[in-house]
């Protein structure tokens, strides 16, 4: 009967929302009891590729009711390079982050260890067993006890990310979603599933109208885009919007694209890579990646999407699967090619630049748990005063974004990305040096600038 009750109020909300895409989250009702968990997953695939997520990361996310008192979450420590639990205040919009907690934050269960905090203690062997594990509480009372996090509203969102899983360990990093137990008011715990289907269409019809503005159903006719000059330049963003369910561990670089779609051109992407964990190969956090001495950033990744309605993702680059040349440097191309294009070298990532219709475009860049002794990341950037404030859905004016990516670049140095747009058969003849030159942007590492290693 309960499930039933909680159906048809599902069904009527997203007639409600479908009917008038404008309700406001004030207006609209909330969400119902979840029966299950975990029924929402940001994902590249599907219905869940919405309000941009990653191509190398997975995001579960549940609504937390006014009932309970209390969830307990009990899982395993996931082989991956992230993880993390956050709890952000209202429901269905947020209003903020109210607390979290990251993989090494995260005390183990009595006669487990932390692989994230001490990965020595633990193996990495995907056969290693048992898998060590973890309890987390959420709580609405104030407690200063391990593993607590705490929510300050009457609803609330879970969100449990989960970045880049080790090769071979599936998209869950080897182990099962983690189980919730949730405590009503009268003090009665109940074990709720996992989900079995996640990301129903009619549950996401509730939710996206609440998370994505009507504005963005028609972005080009509702918003102010100017175009892009050649020189493209990525902002810091300084506090993301709260309504995005923001990663707190992480800080970003954006840019926004003309809406005018030019097919002889395409954007060329340079930097030079942080130093990066090597995970995805079974290492522990603290183990850089070949090439590195040391880890600067827990996670690097750059990703193109669409700032049109549901905001879907279109490619990422993220640092596992982005080749360097022997001065650390990356080159992303992103061109109108449906495959990978044979004119680009193996060498370069290649990004699609996605529907010629779905405009305009945007790019950002995750850098995610900056390391206290690296000062070039977007975190030091945003601590300088090199941030601007975005107000979703508006894009920023490109003055606004080229004065924090000037701010950014300083600080940044060379690991800050410089971009162009470029004639395809300039680069196909004369590789990224000859995009830059042709931008007047100054080709990195100056001491190399007559090696061609396009």
């Amino acid at each position: 009967m309960q499930a039933t009750k909680a159906f048809f109020a599902l069904i009527f909300t997203s007639l409600l929302l479908l009917a008038n895409p404008r309700v406001s989250a004030a207006q609209s009702p909330t969400l119902p009891t979840p029966t299950c968990a975990w029924q929402f997953e940001w994902t590249p695939f599907g219905l869940g590729n919405w309000l941009w997520p990653d191509t190398a990361n997975r995001w579960w996310y549940m609504p937390i009711d006014k009932q309970w008192q209390q969830l307990t979450i009990t899982g395993a420590y996931p082989k991956a390079r992230f993880f993390s639990f956050a709890v952000y205040d209202n429901a269905p919009v947020s209003t903020g982050l109210a607390d979290h907690l990251f993989d090494a934050q995260i005390v183990p269960d009595q006669g487990s260890s932390n692989p994230f905090a001490t990965p020595d203690a633990v193996s990495h062997n995907p056969s290693a067993k048992p898998d060590p594990t973890y309890t987390v509480t959420v709580t609405r009372s104030n407690d200063s006890a391990d593993n607590v996090v705490q929510l300050h509203a009457d609803t609330g969102w879970l969100l449990y990310r989960l970045y880049l899983p080790n090769a071979g360990e599936g998209s869950m990093g080897g182990v099962s979603l983690p189980e919730i137990k949730v405590t009503d008011m009268s003090g009665q715990t109940t074990t709720l599933t996992t989900c079995p289907v996640v990301n129903r269409q009619s549950e996401l019809a509730q939710l996206q109208p609440q998370f994505v503005p009507a504005e963005l159903e028609d972005p080009l006719a509702s918003l102010s885009i100017p175009p892009v000059p050649d020189r493209i330049w990525f902002g810091a963003i300084k506090e993301p919007p709260p309504s995005l369910l923001p990663n707190p561990d992480q800080k970003y670089l954006i840019s926004f694209f003309m809406p005018e779609y030019k097919p002889d051109r395409v954007i060329v992407i340079r930097g030079k890579m942080p130093a990066f964990p090597d995970t995805y190969h079974g290492n522990p956090v603290s183990q850089p990646a070949p090439g590195f001495k040391t880890v600067q950033l827990r996670y690097w990744g750059l990703c193109q999407a669409e700032l049109v309605s549901p905001m879907p993702v279109i490619g990422c680059a993220p640092d596992a699967s982005t080749p360097l040349d022997k001065d650390g440097f990356y080159t992303i191309v992103v061109s109108n090619d449906v495959l990978r294009p044979e004119w680009l070298p193996k060498r370069v990532v290649w990004l699609p630049w996605g529907d010629e219709q779905m405009v305009p475009k945007l790019m950002f860049l995750r850098n995610l748990l900056a390391s206290a002794d690296f000062n070039q990341s977007v975190q030091s950037a945003v601590d300088q005063g090199c941030g601007f404030n975005l107000t979703f859905p508006t894009p920023p004016t490109q003055d606004v974004i080229e004065t924090s990516g000037r701010c950014a670049q300083e600080v940044m140095g060379d690991y800050y990305p410089e971009a162009v747009w470029c004639d395809r058969q300039m680069f196909i003849s004369g590789g990224w040096r000859a995009c830059f030159r042709a931008a007047d942007v100054p080709a990195k590492p100056e001491s190399q600038s007559k090696r061609s290693d396009n």
